[in-house]
Order: C-alpha cells, then structure tokens, then sequence
C-alpha cells in the first residue's frame, strides 16, 4: 500500500470510525437496563450506596427496560424525513443531543419515571444513527473497501453491549452514563470536521461540494471523475423512486405487499423471540438461575459470544445459503430455549440433575451465539434483497414495526415471568421460533 493509499485509507477510517462511535452508544444504551435494573433493586433495601435510593416497582422497571424499542420506533419514522431535508452526516451530528440529554437524565434522574423519558430520547437519537449508518459508511469508502466497513456494524453494536456489562460490573448505575457522554460527545466533534455524505451534496450543493467531499476522503489519491459519474447514476436512480405515498398505494400489488410482509413478520415474528429481552435482563436471568459464578461476568461472557457470533455472520452470511443458515441457526435457538425451559423448570421443583446449575449459561452462550451468527444479520439481509429497490421508502415503516414488537416483546417480558412461570416463558419463545422456521 503506497503512501498516498495509506493516507486516503485514513481518511475514510477516521470518518466512519466517528459514524460508529454512535453505534457503540447505541449498544450501550441496549445493555444498561440489564446492569441497571439490578442495582436500582439493591438500593431498595440498601443504604450502602453514595447516591439516592430510586423508589420504584417492577412495573416501573419493565417500562424502563422496554421503552428503548418504543422510542427506537418513533424515531425510525422521524430520521428519513430529517436526513433528507438536512443530510445523514448532520442527522448523526443533531442525534448527540436527545443521546446525551437523555443520559445525563439517567444518571441524575431523583425518581424512575424521569429515567425512562431519558431512555426513550437516547433511543430516538440511536434510530437516526441507525437509519443513517450504513448510507454514511458506504459513501465515505471506497469500493474495495466498502464490504468490510459495512460488515462490523453488528460487531460494533455487540461492543457497546459489552462495554455498558463491563461498565456495570466496576461502577455504580449512575456513573456508567457518563461513559457514552464522553463517546457521543467525541463523535460529535469528530463529526463537525468531516465532510457529509457526498450523494446527498450532489443533490443539495451541487458537484462541486460532492467532489470536494470525495477529494478529503480519497486524499486527492486519483481522479474521481468516474466516482463522480456513478454517484450521478445513483442520484438518477434515487430520483426513480417512489414517494411513501405512492409506494402505500401500491401495496395491493402481489409484487409489493408479499416481499413487504414477509420482512415485516419475519422481523416481527424474530423480536417476538426474546433476544432483546435476554439482553435487557440477562443479569437478573443468571441471579435467578442460581448460577455459582458472578451474574455480571456472565452476562460479559454472553455478550462477548455475541460478538463472536457477529465475527461468523460475516463469513458465513457470504458463504452458506440463506434459507439453510436462516434454518439452522433458528433450530439451534429453539433447541436453547426449550432446554433453558427445562432447566427452570426442573429449579421450580426442586429437581436437580448434573450440570443443573452450568446448563442455563451453556443454553444462553448457544442462543445468542446462533442469533448473532444467523438470525439477526440475516433480516437486514432479507431487507436489502426481497425489497423492491423503488420501495426502499417503506424501510422505515418496517424498522419502525419490528422496533414496537420489540418494545411489548420486553415490556411483556417480566409479565411473563410471573404469569407463566420462567420455564414456560422460555418454551413460548422457543413455540414462536418453530413458526418463525
């Protein structure tokens, strides 16, 4: 790699790195409520800690923990129209604002319910990073580049999960929020210093200011002339497409409404599994296992598989077809759960077997494990090839539906728990799995 490659590579590492230091927040705001919810219970009853006590109920706690996905759905709906009219990079940059308000409400919140109106802006300020991410990423690389920055958004994801466990188990509740402050507030900065998307500058300031854009980022390594030329041949393509409107109206046609709804319920059918609900509560899942070793290194442990997980996904989503990894990954999901059922079940009567105690962790590594490496990486996939390219506009709707099963799939979640008991909580996702396959 010459000097002048080695430079441009910089350039675009630099830009998209700021882009996912928004990511690694998000996931951090993912995994809080799983090493918050249990330190909040502890204060109850326990005058140990330097901070207030938060006076609250499971109830409360539920709508903490579940309300990420209500606002991830608001804000789906909002964060197209937005980077449209003002560009996906300045999108990112506004989304520092409800991020950091929101945790610095979190973290200094005197009761519960100010605490959930701080997760719910943080989350409205993930789905415009979200919505904007992988449009930014592919902008600032270049071709020979683009895959591999494109891929490790799951990994990046899967990250902030396990720096918001890693934080949880070395700091109090209210002093991991300062954490993604300082993180969100560097991408900020980072951000004001690099140039927007160069497709959106071509349709709003013309060439130009896109080749401009593109002379940073390439480090004047070539002649973009030919660049240019295909950002000219997206924009005409872009321009083709269908007003949310238009596309609605269309949703009677078989072509339409047949790739639309099988996204949509395979997504929502997927949320309705529990995955999230594993990750907002997987240290209340490990205490309640009875597990000999602690709840929050084993909550880093299966966070950490998931990231292995992710590392998979990118091969094997390349290599394997989709439908026999979709299969697979999924069997080995329903597999997990119905054993974790047992598992709890054998606990709820008092029945132990050998490897009773170790057999919920070695269940939970294969389910995240299996959603990480198959399931999760293969919806966004399914999104990007059965969707008509004209009907791209209805993406937003789709994240936007998938993202509200995902906030009742956890708000139900401790419901669930009581209502039908652990083991049989585990046994209806693992039910809900076999009709996903």
């Amino acid at each position: 790699m010459s000097s002048t490659d080695k430079k441009a590579f910089f350039q675009e590492f630099k830009a998209i790195m700021s882009i996912y230091a928004g990511v690694l927040v998000g996931g951090m705001g993912l995994g809080y409520s799983a090493i918050a919810i249990p330190d909040i219970k502890s204060q109850i009853y326990s005058n140990s800690s330097l901070f207030s006590p938060i006076n609250t109920n499971e109830e409360e706690l539920s709508w903490f923990a579940s309300c990420f996905g209500l606002g991830q759905a608001v804000g789906a709906l909002m964060a197209g129209v937005f980077s449209a009219q003002f560009g996906p990079k300045f999108s990112v940059m506004v989304s520092g604002v409800p991020v950091i308000l929101g945790w610095s409400l979190i973290a200094l919140a005197p009761g519960i319910h100010l605490m959930i109106i701080g997760r719910l802006l943080k989350a409205v300020g993930f789905s415009f990073v979200t919505a904007n991410c992988p449009l930014l990423v592919a902008q600032y690389s270049s071709q020979a580049r683009r895959g591999p920055f494109l891929s490790v958004f799951s990994l990046i994801l899967g990250l902030g999960i396990l720096l918001s466990y890693c934080a949880g188990m070395l700091l109090s509740w209210r002093v991991v929020p300062v954490i993604p402050i300082i993180i969100m507030l560097s991408c900020v900065l980072a951000l004001y210093k690099i140039p927007e998307s160069p497709i959106w500058l071509l349709g709003h300031k013309g060439e130009e200011e896109a080749e401009n854009a593109l002379k940073w980022l390439r480090a004047n390594s070539k002649d973009l002339s030919l660049e240019i030329k295909e950002l000219k041949l997206t924009q005409e393509n872009q321009n083709m497409k269908l007003t949310l409107t238009q596309a609605l109206t269309n949703m009677r046609k078989p072509n339409v409404y047949k790739p639309v709804l099988l996204i949509m319920m395979s997504r929502i059918l997927m949320m309705s599994t529990g995955p999230f609900a594993i990750v907002f509560y997987a240290v209340e899942i490990f205490d309640s296992s009875g597990i000999s070793i602690d709840n929050y290194l084993a909550a880093i442990i299966v966070a950490a598989i998931r990231i292995v997980g992710g590392i998979l996904a990118i091969f094997l989503v390349k290599n394997c077809p989709r439908v026999m990894l979709g299969f697979v990954t999924m069997l080995l999901m329903v597999i997990s759960m119905t054993v974790m059922g047992v598992c709890f079940y054998c606990k709820e009567y008092d029945i132990v077997f050998a490897g009773s105690s170790i057999l919920p962790v070695f269940c939970l590594v294969v389910y995240v494990m299996a959603l990480g490496a198959g399931v999760a990486p293969l919806q966004w996939v399914w999104v990007g090839e059965l969707l008509p390219p004209e009907y791209k506009v209805l993406s937003g709707i789709i994240v936007s539906v998938a993202t509200f099963s995902l906030f009742m799939n956890t708000k139900l979640f401790p419901n669930l728990l009581v209502w039908i008991q652990p083991y049989g909580t585990y046994w209806l996702f693992a039910g809900i799995k076999i009709n996903l396959e």
